[in-house]
Order: C-alpha cells, then structure tokens, then sequence
C-alpha cells in the first residue's frame, strides 16, 4: 500500500495553525495578485504589502520576506505540513513540503555555503551516497520580496513511500535567502504540478511523478492527497486510490493543465442551501497555499450571512464572532458541489473575541485558489494520466 503519511512541524504538534497574515502575504507572493475590494495584501512593485485597509488601498508597510515564509515569527512556519522522504544511497530523510503549486524537488544540502546556519535541518549531501551524479543545470527560485532558493542539479535516488525513484533530478541548494535559512520547518520542497514550470535551465527536469508514470512504477498513474486536522495529519498515496477514506463518491472532472497547475472549472457555489452561478470561473487546488480565496462579491456576501462579521483594517481580513454561527458554504468543482468544514473556515484567533476567516478575497485574480481551508473537507486525486481530478467530500 503506496500511503505516506504526512507529519507537522514540531510547532504544529498540538494541531495549532500558521499565522493568518502569513498565510494571506504567502499567497499574495505567490500569485502576485493586487487588492481588489477586500483583500488586505498586495504584490506592489514586487514586494508584498500590507493595505491601509478596505476603504484605503494605499500601502500600509512591506511585508519582510522572513515574516511570509516563517509565519511572522521564526518558530512559527507558514507551512503546515511536510512529508518524510528519503534520498540517497545510504537513504538520509528529509521532510519536504509537498507542494501542488510547484514543480521543483529542491533540498537543503551540503552545497550550501560554510557560514549557512543549517541546525534544526537534515542536509542531503551527495558526495555521502553512492548513487549520487552531478547533472547539468540550474535552478533558482525567485519571489518579489527578495526571498530566494537557487543551485546546482545531481540525480540520485529518491524513495517515497514504498516507491523507489531512481537517478531522480534533485535540485541542490546552494544559497538562500534570510527568510528561508530562518525556516525550521521543512528541508526542502517536492513540488507535485506540472513539468513544465520547473525551474532548471537549460531544460527543465521530470518531476518525480513524471518519471513514477515513465518508470511505470505506478499504476493507476495518479496521487493522492487526504490532508488532515488536529492530531491527525493525513496522508499522500501514489498509483493507489483509497477508497476507505470516505463512502462519498468521487467525481472525476477534466483539468486545464496550460498554466502548470491542477486547475479546474469552478462554476457555482452554495450559502445556506442557495446556489449561485459563476459562469466560466476557474479555480486552482493549491497544497501550497493555506487559505481559500475567492471573488470579492462571494466573500462580502459569506460575511453579510454572518452577524458581528467585520473587515479588520489592521489585521487584513475578515473576522468574525467566536460564537457566530457558521452557514454551510460550498464549492463547485466541475459539476459537484463541496462543502467546507466549519472548523476549517474558523481559521484562527483574531482577538478581543473573533475569528479569522478562512475564506478571503483573491483580489484582482481572475481565479480562485482552493487552499487547505478547502482541501481538509475533501478527498483528492490528482489523476497526471487521464488529466482530471476527483474529488470525494469526506465526513470527517
């Protein structure tokens, strides 16, 4: 059975989540998107920035790099999951954000310069496997706000769950910026999108699921991703479909794979049993990102539906009352529609008695992006063969 079970970071052991203004900047930096009505972050002039607020567009502050990538504070990463791979040749385990938005398998690694700091991280360095070889290429990893990961390639053998990649490309870092040397959280990235967004040059490299499906190590050629809550951290499955997880059926639906990421239509959507339409929208399911962000008319009228909701100028959202109650909201993906959890839309302490939202604008977007807050109240898989994905909405 190809499960791997996913772990959280020592900070998450007790089920705590990223901060809500790491979350929402990350976003903004990986989209690059402008505020629109409701959204509290920006990407301006390449950097992220925090907005005045819903009535003043104006930049309030830059956001620092270190405060998107660790969650404001250094023990406090923004990722909320990682995943126990091992590499090498004898196999040394790092923990690696798995990342739907991205197609890179990048490594901290002995390549790094001599004054890095490299304690709370396990270092992947080839010259101790035996089944390491350099490869030709680059590769380098650039945000906006100064943040960057950049290196050289080996190919060596990777294995994650019981499935054994040989000679996989791994991209070695050789230098990053502040904001991740100051992440303890992770060592590394295995990016699960499409090839054609990896990041080597002169020619971008198979991504491990690639080369699963040219291997024919798996069989159906598909992942899949059960993301968890609490203590319970869930799992990713590889050439293997686990059909326990929900008595649900899943839907299968054609994704557009244009721009390198698991998009998909997102035509309507549901509050307190009424459905409405959104002819032609899209949306992108995005492990990378944590929040669920939509069009600014669906979330003003989200919060409308909730007494004592407010934006919160300082903060960058909305919020609600602790003891609101929540309505039943829901998704489509192709023609299904999915309910989110509402221990999942409570997304974190706001103070003074209310509750981030996990629900927020998408700003100037023309799509949405299905983060965690969506993906904990389903079931997915991620079908690289047929081009579809199916999802199942689970009870838990």
């Amino acid at each position: 059975m190809k499960l791997h079970q996913l772990v959280r970071p020592d900070i998450y052991k007790d089920g705590k989540r990223p901060s809500f203004a790491a979350a929402y900047a990350r976003a903004a930096r990986r989209y690059g998107f402008e505020s629109g009505r409701n959204a509290g972050f920006a990407k301006r002039n390449n950097v992220v920035v925090k907005v005045k607020g819903k009535h003043n567009k104006d930049t309030d502050h830059e956001v620092p790099a270190e405060s998107i990538q660790n969650g404001t504070h250094p023990s406090s990463p923004s990722l909320e999951y990682v995943v126990p791979v091992q590499i090498g040749t004898p196999p040394v385990t790092l923990n690696l954000d798995f990342d739907t938005g991205s197609s890179d398998l990048w490594v901290w690694s002995s390549e790094l310069g001599r004054r890095t700091r490299t304690n709370g991280h396990t270092i992947y360095d080839p010259t101790k496997s035996s089944t390491a070889n350099k490869a030709s290429g680059t590769w380098n990893i650039s945000y906006g706000d100064g943040s960057s990961a950049s290196g050289n390639v080996y190919t060596d053998n990777i294995t994650v769950a019981d499935l054994t990649v040989q000679a996989q490309a791994i991209e070695l870092s050789q230098k990053l910026s502040a904001s991740f040397l100051q992440d303890g959280s992770n060592d590394g990235l295995l990016g699960l999108a499409w090839p054609q967004i990896n990041t080597v040059q002169p020619k971008p490299v198979a991504t491990p699921v690639q080369n699963m499906i040219t291997k024919k190590l798996i069989s159906p050629a598909v992942f899949t991703a059960k993301l968890g809550r609490g203590s319970e951290a869930g799992f990713y499955s590889f050439g293997f479909i686990d059909t326990s997880v929900t008595p649900n059926p899943i839907t299968y639906t054609p994704i557009d794979n244009s721009q390198g990421f698991w998009q998909v239509p997102s035509a309507s959507w549901s509050l307190r049993g009424q459905t409405k339409q959104r002819s032609g929208n899209t949306a992108i399911l995005d492990t990378g990102t944590t929040l669920l962000l939509v069009a600014d008319d669906i979330v003003e009228d989200i919060y409308n539906s909730i007494e004592g909701a407010t934006f919160d100028d300082q903060q960058g959202g909305f919020k609600f009352p602790s003891n609101a109650t929540l309505p039943d909201i829901s998704f489509a993906v192709g023609g299904t529609l999915y309910k989110v959890n509402p221990k999942d839309f409570a997304f974190g302490d706001a103070g003074e008695g209310f509750t981030f939202g996990g629900i927020q604008s998408r700003g100037d977007l023309d799509f949405d992006i299905f983060g965690d807050v969506f993906l904990k109240a389903v079931y997915v898989v991620f079908n690289q063969g047929e081009k579809t994905v199916g999802l199942a909405q689970r009870d838990d």
